[in-house]
């Protein structure tokens, strides 16, 4: 509609006819339903912040007169990020505008956002996820309800308290993120820098977004370009707030009403009428029409400008008509080139200042186009050199052979490339030493006690007692309510499987008692603290007979690698990815220490991991593929097989998927990419109805139960089997290698206690009062 009433105007202007016409600026879809979730946290316990409760105020009055339905939480607490989420969620519909303002404390862990709650203590890192709201988690919650436009807007990257004891990993400012389709993140600052949080009512960067949004029929993307100019002229620079993504269609703040367009037969005016009807409709194709009829008019030059950048956001250019052209006596050249100049500061970018350059080499503004072309340059390199400077901070900080191989893998010709070659070298020396000094620990240990030097060593086993305690002061164990559910797969649960699904019949009644669970399965770096403080040796780094763990091999195979063990599983692992390739014996040892010779922690009985999994739920996964799913599938993470429906494990856990079948040709996968070959970081993935991660995928979980084949004459209290085979021990979860069979709450799986893989690991429960 909006390329006809442009199509008119030219018709007119064409035949010189001075036609009075209302020329309708663009109107919101019909009946566009708009919601917002607000968010101000100011009385922080720890550094508290002057302005975002205001900032959070002010913005739930703007957008209440721009029709928003608006939900507002002033300094929330971290019981009350599911409730606010959940209100969010249920007032977003398919076709919603839905958009989320954030002030406040934010922070970047490794690559993913986390906003703090007022009441967090975070000491470590462990405690951010469940004390922060994820940024990933609103970004779900708006793709998963389908509204038709997502606005993210965050004032959260304010200097941070926070990570001063972290030990790796974190970093200031938000991180990157690669926003889903139909979607438009625009951060206070570009990621990894600091924002000021203002010295007026509001904070910079709210106060120059306030002031934006009232411009009517502005569309978003301009009007956050405005605000980035507005930003960086009152911090003089300092700070330049950054956009990410991009929308599927037009949103406006404010749609302004039709105006008077008095076209005369005048050509100046004619031309300035035709480029008021363009700029309204601002799409490739009226911009392209504009200069069919006036290829030298007074905006010409500035029509080239936002062709260009519609071409950067991706829209379809149009193709040239060949047509007579109407000529027009335009205006003298230096007011075309003001005109353009105008028009390119406005977009600010290299695009931009190229096609000035392309269109007036010579002009006035040539030299500060050059200038500025020179700047962004400049920046664009600086840009690339802290990336590069941050992963080897980050590979210094892990100071792991991995994390050294990692940066050598993205950076191998880089500037630190040869003192990261000498590090590996230093890492593999040092990783040497320790498993031997750990073996003649270990026969020290076998030594009569009449022989150990005990005075000694006290003081040896006070600074490992406190590695202990601090290694029970960093885990977070959620706090699980009792409850009946119906354990094991149903009858109608059935996959191509028929081995798994008997196994994990017959379905049967259990209540679950108190108990607590871990929030991540037990990671590196959790490990690491307790093989540093004990040497102790994993049975894949015992010599002996069979050493080492089996890993994935091309063809969907997993084959004993003798110099694989948990420090080295096959692929890349930080301290914050779940531990792998240690057995079922050796997560009794790693539970003995953490005890300390009394009871408390321990391994979950199948019954209650299997309680925890579900969250909650009844259907096979805590996600659904059936029913009403295929009207809640994205076309970002299907798969490449047209015969099978598209999978959303992909969005919810890290299973094996479209990855992992291009990377070892895996034979059974989800129909589906999650962009994860092997394991990821706790907390990659979104929460289940408990507030757990991981419970399904990315690695297999041992639990305390022995083995049978099935769950006839299970107990019915939850409590672990003891009588079976067990030498064999339960697995549950299935993980980033398994296929739909496994990858569901109900499916069960064995192996011996001694058996080692690079897709196994373990979760800590405890039993509560």
């Amino acid at each position: 509609m909006r390329f006809n009433l442009f199509a008119r105007v030219l018709i007119g202007v064409a035949l010189g006819l001075p036609l009075p016409l209302l020329a309708q600026e663009p109107s919101p879809r019909a009946n566009e339903h708009r919601v917002a979730l607000v968010i101000g946290n100011s009385s922080y316990t720890h550094s508290p912040l002057k302005n975002p409760v205001n900032d959070a105020r002010a913005m739930r009055d703007k957008l209440k007169k721009m029709d928003f339905d608006v939900i507002i939480r002033e300094n929330m607490k971290a019981r009350d990020i599911g409730g606010a989420l959940r209100e969010f969620r249920s007032k977003l519909k398919p076709g919603s505008i839905a958009l989320f303002f954030y002030a406040g404390h934010g922070l970047q862990i490794r690559g993913e956002n986390y906003l703090p709650a007022v009441d967090a203590e975070i000491s470590s890192e462990e405690d951010v996820p469940h004390q922060s709201l994820n940024v990933n988690t609103v970004l779900n919650t708006m793709e998963d309800s389908k509204a038709g436009v997502n606005l993210v807007l965050l004032d959260a990257c304010r200097n941070n308290p926070f990570t001063r004891s972290f030990r790796s990993g974190a970093g200031a400012g938000l991180a990157r993120i690669q926003a889903p389709s139909g979607t438009l993140i625009h951060y206070a600052t570009r990621p990894g820098s600091v924002a000021e949080d203002g010295d007026g009512v509001n904070g910079t960067y709210t106060a120059a977004l306030l002031a934006q949004i009232e411009e009517k029929g502005v569309p978003i993307e301009q009007a956050l370009k405005r605000v980035t100019v507005r930003v960086k002229n009152v911090t003089k620079g300092k700070q330049e707030p950054w956009m990410e993504g991009s929308l599927t269609g037009d949103f406006y703040f404010i749609i302004s009403g039709p105006t008077q367009i008095n076209i005369q037969s005048a050509p100046a005016d004619a031309d300035a009428a035709a480029w008021q009807a363009a700029e309204a409709a601002n799409t490739a194709v009226a911009y392209q029409a504009y200069l069919n009829e006036y290829p030298k008019g007074v905006y010409a030059a500035a029509a080239r400008v936002k062709l260009a950048g519609l071409a950067a956001q991706g829209q379809p250019q149009p193709q040239q008509q060949q047509q007579p052209r109407v000529k027009s006596e335009g205006a003298p050249p230096e007011d075309r080139d003001t005109t353009l100049w105008q028009q390119v500061q406005a977009g600010g970018n290299r695009d931009y200042y190229e096609t000035y350059l392309k269109e007036f080499p010579r002009g006035k503004y040539a030299p500060l186009a050059r200038a500025e072309l020179k700047r962004l340059a400049a920046q664009e390199k600086e840009l690339q050199v802290q990336a590069e400077k941050q992963a080897w901070e980050k590979a210094q900080q892990i100071n792991s052979e991995e994390s050294y191989q990692s940066y050598l893998t993205e950076y191998p010709r880089g500037t630190y490339a040869a003192l990261a070659q000498a590090a590996l070298k230093k890492a593999r020396k040092e990783e040497a030493t320790r498993i031997a000094q750990g073996r003649l620990s270990m026969r020290d240990q076998q030594r009569p006690t009449d022989d150990r030097k005990t005075p000694t060593e006290r003081p040896e086993k006070k600074k490992q007692d406190e590695i202990r305690q601090a290694a029970i002061g960093a885990l977070s164990l959620a706090r699980l309510s009792p409850g009946d559910y119906p354990m094991g797969a149903a009858a109608d649960d059935v996959t191509d499987n028929p081995e798994a699904d008997e196994a994990a019949r017959p379905q049967h009644n259990v209540r679950i008692g108190n108990f607590e669970l871990a929030y991540y399965e037990v990671t590196v770096g959790q490990f690491r603290k307790f093989v540093e403080a004990t040497a102790y040796l994993t049975e894949a780094e015992r010599p002996g007979r069979s050493p080492g763990c089996h890993v994935a091999r091309n063809g969907g195979d997993f084959v004993i690698e003798h110099s694989a063990n948990w420090r080295s599983p096959g692929f890349a692992q930080t301290d914050s990815h779940p531990v792998v390739c240690v057995s079922w014996n050796d997560t009794q040892a790693y539970i003995a220490w953490l005890n300390g010779g009394a009871t408390g922690y321990r391994l979950p009985s199948e019954a209650e991991w299997e309680y925890a999994a579900r969250g909650g739920s009844v259907t096979p996964r805590p996600w659904s593929d059936t029913g009403n799913f295929f009207a809640r599938v994205f076309q970002s993470n299907k798969g490449t097989d047209p015969d099978q429906p598209p999978s959303r494990a992909c969005r919810n856990a890290n299973i094996a998927d479209e990855t992992l079948k291009k990377l070892l040709a895996w034979p059974v996968t989800h129909n589906c990419s999650d962009a994860q070959a092997y394991t990821s970081s706790g907390g990659y993935f979104g929460r289940n109805g408990f507030s757990l991660y991981d419970m399904i995928g990315n690695v297999g979980e041992w639990t305390q139960d022995c083995w049978n084949p099935n769950h006839s004459g299970a107990p019915l209290d939850g409590k672990a089997r003891t009588s079976g085979d067990c030498s064999q021990r339960v697995i549950r979860g299935g993980s980033w290698s398994s296929g739909p069979a496994y990858a569901r709450s109900a499916a069960r799986q064995k192996n011996a206690a001694s058996y080692r893989a690079a897709d196994l690991g373990f979760r800590l429960a405890k039993t509560s009062p």
